[in-house]
């Protein structure tokens, strides 16, 4: 297949834009999933594979980077170009299952959830056309065998849509029980059959000149849950790679975060690294003047700051800046182009008031004695301290720790919800968030993990009138300065400073 203009700047959905500028000037890095910057050695391997996807063998990449260094980013920008360019290939998105670590079931999970209609039409076009439903199998060779009365069964002229479609619930493993299968007048098919329908899935999607990328996001939090759930998806992603030659066409992108580059996987799964090592992409910081004045000229198009003449400058003084990550660097870029009020960060903020060095022995203090753990179970007992002390506690304010993990300003007309987990599910804070408004009939502000990413965008807040603000922050920061005020009397005032810029005067 011949993919043109891939890596080409993409258009602007309008209706994002002012969610997108509302987040950069909170300081937040939103989805800008309209270009990618650099990473020249990812582009063109990517681009070489996004070709092939229509030939005899699946493909697949691993991408690994810091945090913040434009993987997600990579796997959305590919979403929208394909959404926008007439080519048969659909990118699904998603973060890992860490549930479900096993990669062939979750990739048939995904099929189910996203191609259930496309299937049975592709299955009701491929019998119109006469195609030999054996081929789809490799002729029920070797391991295709255990699956062979499943697919002859699938294509056979006396089903209807609806029996299709619960053929291809049981190949999924949606419907299991032996009561489904001898309906059909077939045996049970178990989880080690799974990889064999996956490879019938794909063949009878590209036979019909569908295609798909799988991007599969934070692969990290899998390792995060369990060493053994990560060695099965590694294994079971082995076991994939092994069938690639079975399968026509499509792409498996996955995206790791790993500050060690790629030992761990070696030591993990070498079996695995073995096989994924010539397919493994690195994600590099932008750190070149050439690529920071090309990022901040795109920003300022598609913001309109129209600062084109000034951007030699902006490049000058965030280079200086030596940032570790793209997030950090974009995030300085918009400060620069919006002329905002700039929000110091913690260390600038910290050392702004004397503070660093205080900040440095009191999370050594509390890591030495085991409080940085469960921090959600601790975090209140500090923070209340600081409320009742500061005087925000005032007019009947409410400190709920337990059910909400909010502190309800009475006095100001505000909530204050806190997220602790950076694995929180999108659909799950919608629901509290809106829970707390409708209670309380507030505006709301947000507290969010960084990693979680969570932007202006990703609220879908049913009462509108009253309004919401996101802060991005780390849980581990905001505790160990909440302790810092408790225990230094003398240094409460600059300690209170830094809180408040810490949340951009929300607190």
């Amino acid at each position: 297949m011949n993919i043109n203009n891939i890596w080409d700047k993409l258009r602007p959905i309008p209706e994002t834009l002012a969610n997108l500028k509302r987040d950069l000037k909170e300081g937040k890095v939103p989805e800008l999933p309209y270009f990618v910057v650099n990473q020249d050695d990812a582009k063109a391997g990517m681009g070489v594979k996004l070709n092939a996807i229509d030939g005899t063998r699946m493909q697949s990449n691993l991408i690994i980077g810091h945090y913040g260094n434009g993987k997600t980013n990579l796997l959305k920008y590919l979403k929208l170009f394909f959404q926008t360019h007439a080519y048969n290939i659909e990118v699904i998105y998603s973060r890992v299952d860490i549930e479900q670590p096993d990669i062939i079931l979750y990739l048939l999970k995904l099929i189910q959830d996203h191609h259930t209609e496309t299937l049975i039409e592709a299955v009701k076009s491929l019998k119109v056309a006469g195609t030999d439903w054996n081929t789809l199998i490799h002729n029920s060779q070797d391991t295709f065998g255990a699956i062979k009365e499943f697919t002859e069964k699938l294509f056979s002229d006396d089903v209807v849509d609806e029996d299709i479609k619960k053929l291809i619930f049981l190949g999924t493993g949606r419907l299991y029980t032996k009561g489904h299968f001898t309906a059909f007048g077939l045996q049970q098919l178990q989880n080690f059959n799974r990889r064999e329908i996956l490879v019938l899935f794909l063949n009878i999607l590209s036979a019909s000149n569908k295609f798909i990328v799988f991007g599969l996001d934070e692969v990290e939090k899998i390792l995060e849950k369990s060493k053994s759930r990560f060695n099965l998806f590694l294994t079971s992603y082995r076991e994939l790679i092994d069938l690639f030659n079975k399968i026509n066409g499509h792409y498996l992108i996955t995206c790791f975060t790993d500050a060690s580059g790629t030992a761990q996987l070696e030591v993990a799964n070498p079996a695995f690294y073995t096989r994924i090592s010539p397919d493994i992409i690195e994600l590099l910081a932008i750190s070149k003047n050439d690529d920071i004045k090309t990022l901040s000229g795109y920003l300022d198009e598609l913001f309109t700051t129209n600062k084109q003449t000034e951007l030699d400058n902006i490049v000058v003084q965030v280079a200086k800046k030596r940032h570790p990550g793209n997030r950090d660097l974009i995030r300085h870029i918009v400060q620069l182009l919006f002329e905002n009020d700039v929000i110091l960060n913690l260390a600038d903020a910290l050392e702004s008031n004397n503070l660093t060095s205080l900040f440095g022995q009191t999370k050594r203090e509390l890591e030495n004695d085991g409080i940085l753990k469960s921090l959600h179970q601790k975090f209140f007992d500090p923070f209340e301290y600081f409320l009742e002390d500061s005087s925000r506690m005032l007019g009947g304010s409410i400190l709920d720790r337990r059910k909400n993990q909010a502190f309800i300003d009475v006095n100001n007309n505000v909530i204050h919800h806190l997220i602790f987990n950076e694995n929180s599910d999108i659909d799950n804070i919608n629901k509290k968030i809106n829970e707390l408004v409708n209670l309380y009939n507030m505006k709301i502000v947000i507290y969010s993990p960084i990693k979680l990413e969570l932007s202006n965008s990703s609220i879908q807040l049913e009462n509108e009138q009253y309004g919401f603000t996101i802060i991005s922050y780390e849980p581990e920061e905001l505790f160990i300065l909440l302790n810092m005020y408790r225990e230094n009397f003398d240094k409460k005032d600059s300690i209170d400073k830094v809180i408040s810029i810490y949340t951009n005067n929300n607190l």
